[in-house]
């Protein structure tokens, strides 16, 4: 029976990077958006709702990724004290990927706010 012999350095040093390197991800959460009221179609029936965007949440901004082009799209923030910190839109015939800078913003709970077409979203993130 014949065993190769591991180089102990070598082992040690791939486990600390193995370590080291499930601490160093970026930190980025999903922004859980909801409709501000019940969509009601033609027929007085509450109607599916389909959100076209991903929003998620680094240390340096709030990403918004649409899905498809849903024309001009409203976005505001506001702080915890319902203070308006940012207003902004988006034409996603142009661009479908946005990114607002909360860098200079004070740590606390912030509303974003998205409106496109007949659809109001409404989301909550954290500093």
């Amino acid at each position: 029976m014949c065993m190769k012999k591991i180089n102990l350095p070598l082992f040690s040093i791939l486990m600390l990077l193995l370590f080291t390197l499930s601490f160093q991800t970026i930190s980025a959460g999903e922004v859980l958006l909801r409709p501000t009221g019940p969509i009601i179609d033609d027929n007085n029936q509450r109607a599916p709702v389909s959100i076209a965007l991903d929003v998620t949440q680094n240390e340096t901004d709030v990403a918004l990724s649409f899905l498809y082009p849903v024309g001009s799209t409203q976005i505001t923030i506001e702080n915890e004290n319902g203070e308006l910190v940012y207003q902004g839109a988006v034409d996603t015939f142009t661009t479908l990927d946005a990114a607002i800078d909360t860098q200079n913003f004070d740590g606390g709970v912030y509303t974003l706010k998205i409106s496109y077409g007949s659809t109001d979203l409404v989301g909550e993130f954290e500093l």
